[in-house]
């Protein structure tokens, strides 16, 4: 699999496409890329960038999104500018498709995704290995959209990405799909045939308060832990309900070590409840946690190390996806997590974006599910033993 990144921090549209093709081409040659994903900034006309990458490059199954930050083996860690991954392979097969209404209908969203880049596929019918999303943020994490790729993709199909984002916290961001700009939309990239990938998923998380059972919640609310309302349990560490969305909450399926981070954005003391920004499982432990800068750095080292120790052979590109909290807990130190892939994968073609939030499973074999204040290290490459 051939995987070339372009870059460009030029303002105008036209220039920056036109950077970014020069830069493909002199790799690739006259060969045009079968897929592209792309990254850029909020600032931009999307549209018109869109369009100037399919003239480009015709019949591109394209997916991407608006960021927080963009991440490349270009140019580092950039904020402003618009980052674009070709991809093609003879053998390897890659597929787009799209769902609408995610706010509303995110089940249905997620289900018209999988099933748009399912049917699309010729070369490596009934060959699909893994695939790569971006949602839109409103409702991410309670949407349903992976109940949706679940139904048709199955129970434990590997799914990774991020949700779409912007600067300073606004809530309006954009997806791209062929030749499209949508919102309140979900966007997947389908991966089939001979390719074999790893991944590391490592949330930012340093121990608070002591674990315990959560006792009673519905979805994404929680009324009681242990013996405690949902409220008092946060409360007694934190002490200020203004500051319970600055912690994070590790959960914990089972009896596991292995352990997915939500935030809590909504808390209610007259009936004392705790909104989360994503859905917990039938049964949970729960551990109230914080994140600084050491922390965040490690677990970008976990995720990254833990990608490379499982992969077999020699990766040809990788995506990694991280948090816009874990951005802000860094402010300006947040290179320092671009320098950190930059050292463990040194030479190989990679991008990703800071995101409103990650997707993943937490093991191979088990569901993927939503992550905030999470880094998501993918490596991919074609498998030339089969």
């Amino acid at each position: 699999m051939k995987a070339i990144v372009g870059q460009s921090e030029d303002t105008l549209e036209e220039n920056s496409v036109a950077e970014i093709v020069e830069q493909i081409r002199n790799q690739y040659g006259e060969e045009i890329p079968d897929a592209g994903i792309l990254f850029c900034s909020i600032d931009y006309d999307h549209q018109k960038i869109v369009d100037l990458f399919n003239e480009a490059f015709p019949t591109l199954e394209l997916i991407g999104c608006t960021t927080d930050g963009e991440l490349s083996s270009n140019l580092g860690f950039t904020e402003d500018s618009v980052v674009f991954m070709a991809l093609a392979s003879d053998r390897v097969e890659v597929r787009a498709g799209m769902g609408s209404h995610v706010a509303t209908q995110g089940e249905q969203a997620g289900e018209q995704a999988a099933l748009s880049a399912l049917h699309a596929l010729e070369r490596c019918k009934d060959r699909q290995q893994f695939a790569v999303i971006f949602s839109d943020p409103i409702s991410a994490g309670i949407s349903g959209v992976d109940k949706g790729i679940k139904k048709v993709l199955g129970e434990n199909f590997p799914v990774f990405g991020g949700v779409a984002a912007a600067h300073s916290k606004k809530r309006k961001t954009f997806q791209f799909y062929k030749t499209g700009v949508y919102s309140d939309s979900v966007v997947l990239l389908l991966f089939a045939g001979p390719v074999t990938f790893s991944f590391g998923i490592a949330g930012g998380h340093s121990p608070l308060g002591q674990k315990m059972e959560v006792t009673e919640h519905r979805g994404n609310v929680l009324y009681k832990i242990g013996d405690m309302r949902a409220y008092d349990y946060f409360f007694k560490y934190i002490g200020d309900r203004d500051l319970f969305m600055n912690y994070c909450l590790a959960v914990f399926e089972d009896d596991s070590d292995n352990y997915f981070v939500l935030s809590a954005p909504i808390s209610d003391p007259e009936n004392g409840s705790v909104t989360l920004n994503g859905i917990l499982p039938t049964r949970a432990i729960v551990q109230l946690g914080t994140a600084n800068k050491d922390v965040v750095l490690s677990s970008c080292e976990d995720s990254v190390g833990s990608s490379l120790g499982s992969f077999s052979g020699t990766p040809e590109l990788a995506l990694f996806f991280s948090c816009a909290g874990r951005k802000m807990i860094m402010g300006t130190k947040i290179f320092m997590e671009c320098s950190v892939v930059e050292q463990n994968v040194p030479g190989l073609p990679f991008c990703g974006f800071y995101c409103y939030g990650e997707f993943g499973p937490l093991l191979l074999g088990t569901p993927f599910r939503f992550h905030g204040t999470t880094f998501v290290s993918l490596l991919i490459g074609e498998d030339y033993g089969v």
